[in-house]
């Protein structure tokens, strides 16, 4: 932004330096500072300012209402219905999995690799109540009822619904397909009597 002005504010001098002793009015300074713009050599200053990369950082870092408008978009009700009805869909939730798994992964692997994370999963998952806990789960009559659970959570997963989806529509088709056969018969025949 600051360039943006300086370069107006320099054509605007530039263009008040005239020959004749007079000073011009502020309508002919507007006139003559458009008329600049307006050239093809303005607008090509225009644009390798608007290409800058230092330009349009400025533009969107320094520029705190944008930052307050995206903030007010994104924390807003109507952006909360927006992404819980984005979600529903099935082939965004699974682009959306998709595009986040590579990070997670990256995140495991780092967990993974990190010692004191390593040591502190260790002692938690070989404590003697961790031990007496596991044991309990495992063999309590609940079991069944967590893999259920997981089972479900598993069928639900973003990543496989568009996959149920298309299992189920290959199914419908083939039955339509298959009945729909028989019914093609039926009718010839019935045109032939």
């Amino acid at each position: 932004m600051k360039y943006f002005a300086l370069f107006l504010l320099s054509i605007g001098l530039l263009a008040g330096c005239s020959e004749s002793s007079s000073t011009p009015s502020y309508e002919e300074n507007k006139k003559m500072l458009i008329d600049a713009l307006q050239t093809e050599d303005g607008k090509k200053a225009i644009r390798t300012l608007l290409e800058d990369p230092q330009f349009q950082e400025m533009l969107v870092i320094d520029s705190e209402q944008v930052k307050k408008s995206v903030e007010e978009t994104m924390l807003s009700k109507q952006a909360e219905e927006f992404w819980k009805e984005l979600y529903q869909d099935p082939k965004f939730s699974e682009t959306m999995a998709k595009s986040m798994l590579k990070q997670q992964e990256d995140l495991m692997k780092k967990m993974m690799k990190d010692s004191e994370y390593l040591k502190d999963l260790e002692s938690f998952f070989s404590s003697a109540e961790m031990k007496k806990e596991l044991e309990k789960t495992l063999k309590s009559s609940d079991m069944r009822k967590e893999i259920q659970k997981v089972v479900e959570e598993t069928i639900q997963s973003p990543t496989l619904q568009t996959k149920w989806q298309k299992l189920v529509e290959e199914a419908g088709a083939s039955k339509e397909e298959s009945g729909g056969g028989s019914k093609k018969e039926e009718s010839k025949k019935e045109e032939e009597k």
